[in-house]
């Protein structure tokens, strides 16, 4: 139990507030007119909550989803150059906060983060109305093996997402912590595996993968272990693709790759979502 408890404050840092409320938050609301704060349950009863973040209140999308998962430290509202990105590219947002990050409920734990990826999926196509086939799930770092993990089980039942995106994630957090720990008996201790590498076998979905060369957090190799256990392409014939963002780590990739990020994520969703994204 003791080792348990050090192996998660380890691999979670979050960050929590009482509220994140977007009417609070100008520079979104500047961004995002329409912007409204979400919840919903996950596992335990633990409620879950975030941002949905559009240009326009219709009834129906008029844009593409991006269901964006975050990575292990921090919460929802340092994410504002993502969000700008997206936005950019003519996508509405889902960012939620995994349980025990910003304001949300519960601890974190890598059955806690799954539950969550999957209560976001359920409230982005029920609630919010849209088509699995309107949804890019994107994950970085940590949330790619939450969006992996989604993705995977959608492809399972035939409706899979428009796109996976990967950003600077890993194969499975075994493989990670052996190379951080190589004297210590990761297997035995580890509560939290996340084995994105064989969830990713079941993607159906197309695949986008981005890495920086100098990644020392997550190291290349982790994702591309991850990236060659996708299908080579998609159900509906898109190859995968891999992009490596040159001279950048883990956590400078908008201040050093944000242009190819951009680019390439404006043509892959244009490819993939059936949604017609703004221009």
């Amino acid at each position: 139990m003791v080792l348990s408890s050090l192996q998660r404050k380890l691999m979670y840092h979050p960050s929590t507030a009482p509220t994140l409320s977007v009417a609070k938050n100008r520079t979104i609301l500047h961004r995002f007119p329409a912007a409204a704060d979400v919840e919903t349950e996950s596992s335990g009863g633990a409620i879950i909550r975030g941002w949905w973040l559009r240009q326009h209140q219709t009834s129906a999308p008029l844009r593409p989803l991006v269901l964006l998962f975050h990575g292990n430290a921090g919460h929802r509202g340092g994410r504002q150059g993502w969000y700008e990105l997206l936005d950019s590219i003519g996508c509405d947002i889902l960012a939620i906060d995994y349980q025990g990050y910003g304001d949300s409920e519960g601890v974190p734990s890598q059955s806690a983060v799954e539950s969550d990826a999957v209560a976001a999926w359920k409230l982005a196509s029920t609630e919010l109305g849209y088509r699995h086939r309107d949804i890019v799930v994107m994950g970085i770092s940590l949330g790619g093996a939450a969006a992996v993990h989604v993705t995977s089980l959608q492809s399972q039942t035939g409706q899979p997402p428009a796109g996976l995106v990967t950003v600077a994630t890993f194969s499975s957090m075994l493989e990670v912590a052996r190379s951080y720990y190589p004297w210590f008996p990761v297997r035995a201790v580890l509560q939290d595996h996340y084995p994105s590498s064989e969830r990713m076998r079941h993607v159906s979905a197309p695949l986008l993968h981005f890495h920086g060369d100098r990644d020392r957090v997550v190291k290349p190799k982790f994702g591309r272990r991850l990236f060659a256990e996708a299908p080579p392409e998609s159900s509906c014939g898109v190859p995968r693709r891999w992009v490596t963002m040159a001279g950048t780590g883990h956590n400078d990739i908008l201040l050093k790759s944000r242009e190819i990020v951009l680019n390439e994520l404006n043509e892959f969703v244009a490819s993939v979502a059936d949604v017609p994204a703004e221009r």
